[in-house]
């Protein structure tokens, strides 16, 4: 019986049947098949006749249809059904599908269905249909499918089951043996911010970026811990990022083109795997996980399916993130349960419902049920600061940061003429945009004192514990920002170091302290070091893209397997990837201010140098345009590679709205030598030859796997 609405429940002397039948009717070709019961159609519109279609109206239930095709090796899919011509609604006749409605409140009637309209409709005594609009279906018949074509169903209103020969799944192989190079698997936790950068000082471009707002973390990490200096995402947008950090793999391996997804274009599905994921494989290594904030950005979806595959075992995670008061709460406990908490707006446990403080209360409530257990654990902390709206803490608005301000860096608010199309275009930001920057900036830096008190209350936590000194603390962020840089405003989406390069910091055993680290590295290579501190380097599934850092992570104290040679190999370049998510303004989002803020700044956020702008139109030309462009599907896809060694530090970028990156499908390029340009403002692809860094970038953004750098 299916877990879906749409479940289809066999007749018990049939599964008797079948199960006899299935050693003779699968036998043909040495192939074991199993059968599907599925929500889909196999006989609907064009589909529904064919070379590849065969019928059996003696067939009088989907039981015998399906006996029907397991008799036929060369039938791969049945459906027990009715055809609906509907001359009503033109002059061609339409095919509809009428289909056997499982559910409980007509169990003898068929559904009718199409994409605007579904009902149960009364079958008669000769088993066909009368159907709205003047049409009728045709008796019901079973239909067998000699090719691989199955339409899925979305629709949780209609059933339309059909079933499927399909290979059944092995079993996986046997996890490898546990050998974490400590000798012991220690305690990890991973903090992963949203939209923080490592760039914008209060006054220009700094060393630190936001993480001045956190002295805890500048404290407990940095000086007792190793800084990366040059790690990257590959994507900088949100649901991409944390896909890629999740599963160790890249954009063009989770998302187009070799696959279109429904998160941002990337398939979220493998984080929540048992086999596939950070989450699932810790525990796979015995660990006990805990999981509190923003996982991706499909919260909901993916949040139930890790509890429904158990590949979280302890879930305590807000719903509604991007609400910084938001009252529910997704609960998941060891024991399979989950269900959703709603806290009180004005009696909440914590004091507060404000978001960080209650997911920081929340993972040190796990942390102090699990620290005495036998099994190490790993907590996974996702705060959503600094994100917009950024609001920030109650008891941190209107008093901190109050002379702060967007930095005017040099590449502020500039006309780019060399840059891609909505860039280029974007007219001068005015006083008003800049008013709404320099409140941003606050706030994103306040709200970032929220998750500083996550870390120190840890911290001390753990050392209260006696853990601190057995426990890795990794942190880092989804992808970077911009404030007006290029005179594009409040956002990330672009190939820039604002945008791509990000905090990754880390402190434990084996790591040195008040180091910084300069391998090339980024995101899709976070699950597999962890994994292998975690269970050791065989652990690391071989499906990721990403590399462990743990050879040059851990310190000399620490045996590692391969050690020097895995080091003298590792990569000088990353590439990076982004698909447009759609076509967005400067004021794409809200932002936390002060009553009558908007007075301050003589006008709400802006969409163009007009303020609320009804139509904007992506110019061709220079500075002209009537909106500030922050994303666009019609320039702003592109792929880029980063490559930091001892004779290049550049950036190379092409762009092409189809994502298929051929020869003649590559509308611009961009490449910028950030040793001599650190504002990437000269594009010097027209005077530099780019064959050698096209066809570098070519080969990186097709690897799969052991084949990536």
């Amino acid at each position: 019986k299916s877990e879906n609405k749409m479940a289809f429940v066999m007749d018990k002397s049939f599964v008797l049947v079948l199960v006899a039948c299935l050693p003779i009717c699968f036998a043909a070709g040495n192939t074991s098949w199993h059968w599907e019961v599925q929500p889909g159609n196999i006989v609907s519109g064009t589909h529904s006749s064919g070379p590849t279609v065969t019928t059996l109206p003696s067939a009088k239930s989907l039981e015998e249809c399906m006996a029907a095709c397991a008799a036929d090796a060369t039938c791969q899919s049945c459906d027990f059904a009715a055809e609906w011509k509907d001359v009503s609604m033109d002059e061609r006749a339409t095919t509809w599908n009428c289909d056997v409605y499982e559910k409980s409140n007509c169990p003898e009637n068929l559904c009718w269905f199409n994409e605007e309209r579904y009902m149960c409709v009364p079958r008669n005594e000769s088993m066909s249909v009368l159907a709205p609009g003047g049409g009728q279906c045709n008796p019901t018949m079973c239909f067998l499918r000699h090719d691989n074509y199955f339409d899925v169903v979305k629709s949780e209103n209609c059933n339309h089951t059909a079933a499927k020969k399909s290979m059944p799944v092995p079993p996986p192989p046997p996890p490898p043996p546990i050998k974490p190079p400590l000798g012991y698997q220690p305690n990890i936790v991973f903090i992963l911010t949203d939209d923080q950068d490592q760039k914008l000082g209060p006054n220009d471009y700094s060393y630190l970026g936001s993480l001045e707002a956190m002295p805890s973390l500048q404290k407990n990490l940095m000086q007792e811990g190793t800084m990366f200096r040059n790690f990257f995402v590959n994507t900088p947008i949100c649901c991409p990022s944390r896909t890629e950090f999740f599963t160790g793999r890249y954009y063009h391996n989770v998302g187009p083109p070799t696959q279109e997804g429904n998160c941002m274009h990337v398939d979220t599905t493998p984080v929540a795997g048992n086999l596939t994921g950070l989450f699932g494989l810790m525990g796979q290594a015995g660990y006990n996980t805990g999981v509190f904030g923003k996982v991706t950005n499909d919260q909901g979806n993916i949040l139930k399916l890790a509890s429904q595959q158990n590949s979280m075992m302890y879930i305590d995670s807000p719903l509604d993130y991007n609400n910084y008061m938001g009252t529910s709460y997704w609960r998941k406990f060891d024991n399979g349960s989950f269900y959703t908490e709603e806290i009180s707006k004005t009696d909440p446990i914590y004091s507060t419902p404000y978001q960080s403080t209650q997911i920081g209360n929340r993972s040190i409530h796990w942390l102090r049920t699990v620290a005495m257990d036998e099994k190490p654990f790993f907590a996974y902390i996702g705060p959503h600061a600094p994100h917009y709206p950024a609001t920030p803490a109650p008891w941190y608005q209107n008093n901190t940061f109050t002379d702060l301000h967007a930095p005017m860096t040099p590449n502020y608010n500039v006309s780019s003429p060399d840059k891609t199309q909505h860039i280029r275009q974007n007219p001068p930001l005015t006083a008003t945009a800049k008013c709404w920057e320099d409140q941003h900036m606050r706030d994103r830096w306040s709200t970032l004192l929220s998750v500083d008190e996550i870390i120190t209350t840890w911290v001390n936590e753990l050392r209260g514990l006696n853990l601190l000194e057995k426990t890795f603390i990794f942190y880092s962020a989804d992808h970077g920002y911009k404030l007006g840089q290029w005179r594009v405003g409040t956002s990330k989406e672009h190939p820039y170091e604002t945008d791509i390069h990000v905090p990754f910091l880390v402190r434990g055993p084996g790591i040195s302290q008040g180091v910084v680290d300069h391998h090339v590295s980024g995101n899709v290579d976070l699950t597999p070091t962890i994994l292998e501190i975690a269970a050791g380097a065989d652990f690391i599934p071989k499906i990721m893209d990403g590399r462990s850092m743990a050879p040059f992570l851990l310190n000399s104290s620490v045996t590692i397997e391969n050690r020097d040679e895995r080091t003298t190999n590792w990569r000088d370049h990353f590439v990076i990837e982004y698909k447009a998510v759609g076509t967005y303004y400067n004021d794409h989002s809200s932002c936390w201010a002060p009553p009558n803020y908007d007075q301050v700044c003589g006008g709400g956020m802006p969409r163009g140098p007009a303020g609320k702008v009804g139509n904007c139109v992506e110019s061709e030309g220079v500075g002209d345009g009537n909106c500030y462009f922050v994303d666009s599907t019609h320039s702003n896809s592109w792929r880029a590679i980063r490559i930091i060694n001892a004779t290049m530090n550049v950036t190379y970028i092409e762009y092409d709205p189809t994502f298929v990156f051929n020869a003649s499908s590559i509308v611009s390029s961009e490449l910028y030598d950030v040793s001599a340009d650190e504002y990437q403002m000269k594009n010097l692809v027209n005077t530099t030859s780019t064959d050698a860094l096209h066809a570098l970038l070519d080969s990186y953004f097709h690897c799969q796997q052991s084949d990536c750098p």
